[in-house]
């Protein structure tokens, strides 16, 4: 099964404030394809909290591309996947408004949180954390840079749900109680979309 975890790193407590972001494409619980980017926010205060968190400064942007510069390069890169996050709420809230801050369309894309699923599929751990769950289950992890939590999100939700399809694992995580969300808000349908005239359905 491949599906695309992705990440962001903010400058600041806004949401048009993404200074980073990772996408790490998984296939049976291993890295196939990534993308990094540092960007340039539209929101460009940077918080001393949020340094001190991921280490970017407003130095280390100021020649970095605008997201909408790299969106089209990242949208290719998620296809018709399915996208991962963990604390999906945060980082498709991110994308979300960083593309209506450029005017830019809002695709269909279908997702899922590893949070909600980590705490269906393991309710007893004192903690849900990305940082302990790799922990728990020896991930190796630079906590807080944007592609190494895409990627650790991606292992997570292998070691969660190791279905062989998306069909597979749609039907597993609705006895979970989940269903993949749309970005252009809810539910999806437990078919992935057809592509058809280079649109998605």
């Amino acid at each position: 099964m491949r599906y695309v975890a992705i990440d962001f790193e903010t400058a600041n407590n806004e949401t048009i404030s993404a200074c980073s972001v990772g996408l790490a494409k998984m296939e049976d619980g291993k890295v196939v394809d990534s993308f990094y980017s540092l960007i340039n926010p539209p929101s460009s205060y940077f918080s001393p909290m949020n340094i001190s968190i991921h280490g970017i400064r407003p130095e280390d942007v100021s020649d970095a591309p605008s997201f909408e510069d790299i969106w089209p390069d990242m949208l290719m890169f998620i296809g018709e996947h399915l996208l991962i996050a963990h604390n999906a709420p945060f980082d498709i809230g991110i994308l979300r408004a960083m593309l209506q801050w450029y005017g830019l369309p809002i695709p269909p894309l279908r997702y899922t949180c590893t949070v909600r699923i980590s705490r269906k599929v393991w309710p007893d751990l004192p903690s849900h954390k990305l940082t302990d769950l790799s922990r728990l289950f020896g991930f190796d992890y630079q906590a807080h840079h944007a592609l190494e939590d895409a990627v650790n999100c991606g292992l997570v939700f292998h070691k969660a749900c190791p279905c062989q399809d998306e069909h597979d694992a749609a039907i597993y995580l609705m006895e979970q109680g989940i269903r993949f969300q749309r970005m252009t808000g809810g539910l999806a349908p437990l078919e992935p979309p057809q592509e058809q005239g280079g649109f998605l359905l």
